[in-house]
């Protein structure tokens, strides 16, 4: 229970309450606070993401959750029964008072005020950016993605749906960093901030940082591949007549295990690239490593072609002979 000294009190009573509500958040005070929104929810609702953001950001977040806003303000709002003088009148006579007169300041009750201003909620879109910015100042002031996590599935839940892209690429974010099989060097010092502006692809090259021949078929099935089917699930590299002939995609549309390839292929990594391209061609239209058999053709040319080194003949054959067969197609490879 917050309990207030005489010149607590004092101060208290005599400062705006959007001002005593900031400065209950800021202490952490969120009993007092809570008591603070149920008594003046009028008069507190134009700066209610100002307060809420003045919060500690250590603050469990089970402590305030229910304080925190959704999509549409509560339907119903408990107030006490109004005086006689709290009448249409003394709104009237308020509304003819100068601006921030001490007087009209002073004599505003929460129905008056629900009389003159109503109750003011901020837009989906204010809703949407201030759970953000909640976020990112969470994990910047205390690094506890955790915390991260459970706000914007909060948020989610109250119907913050322009958030479900948000929540995960923060899963994602923690999955990394505390996964045993990534690079923890590579991942263990991001944040959240520096991962919202990775690319999506540079994001899947991260999830495949530090990968080994022995796992990067079971990294990529169980998160790579899905995080990309995830973001391009709309998009077509190819038409319809490309798959009769040996016209190869262009490389600008390339799919980014396409792309991921050909880079671990600029540096002579082939063994993982025959692991990758055998796991893609075993059921290709099944796993959706590659799109058909000419992206998986071509992709294992280029990778061929891109590597440096002389004496992988053996790998580049091996490579070579897991490629599908199309019926009546031929396309002549020379090395």
């Amino acid at each position: 229970m917050c309990r207030f000294s005489v010149q607590e009190y004092r101060k208290f009573r005599i400062i705006p309450v959007g001002e005593a509500a900031i400065t209950l958040a800021e202490s952490g005070k969120i009993g007092a606070l809570n008591l603070l929104f149920k008594r003046h929810p009028y008069s507190l609702s134009p700066s209610l993401l100002k307060i809420l953001a003045a919060i500690p950001e250590t603050v469990p977040l089970q402590t305030y959750g229910q304080l925190l806003p959704g999509r549409s303000p509560p339907p119903r709002i408990a107030l006490r029964e109004e005086d006689w003088v709290e009448c249409e009148e003394m709104v009237n006579f308020i509304n003819r008072l100068p601006e921030n007169h001490e007087i009209g300041t002073q004599i505003q009750t929460e129905p008056i005020v629900k009389r003159r201003l109503g109750y003011l909620w901020p837009s989906s879109s204010e809703l949407s950016e201030w759970y953000k910015n909640r976020a990112r100042d969470i994990d910047s002031f205390s690094g506890q993605l955790d915390n991260c996590i459970d706000l914007i599935d909060l948020a989610c839940r109250k119907g913050i749906y322009e958030l479900q892209k948000f929540h995960e690429d923060i899963l994602l974010l923690h999955q990394l960093i505390y996964s045993d099989e990534n690079d923890v060097d590579a991942c263990s010092n991001m944040s959240l901030i520096s991962w919202e502006q990775l690319s999506d692809y540079e994001k899947f090259r991260m999830m495949l940082k530090g990968v080994k021949e022995e796992n990067v078929v079971k990294r990529l099935h169980d998160k790579a591949i899905p995080f990309m089917r995830n973001r391009f699930h709309n998009m077509t590299y190819f038409t319809q007549d490309q798959d009769t002939d040996c016209h190869f995609p262009s490389h600008e549309n390339d799919s980014f295990v396409v792309k991921w390839l050909k880079e671990i292929a600029l540096e002579n990594k082939l063994d993982t690239c025959l692991m990758v391209i055998e796991e893609g061609c075993r059921e290709l239209h099944m796993n959706g490593f590659f799109k058909d058999e000419i992206e998986a053709v071509d992709c294992a040319l280029q990778c061929i072609y891109l590597c440096t080194v002389t004496d992988r003949w053996s790998v580049m054959a091996a490579l070579l002979s897991k490629l599908p067969q199309k019926q009546g197609t031929f396309c002549v490879v020379q090395i």
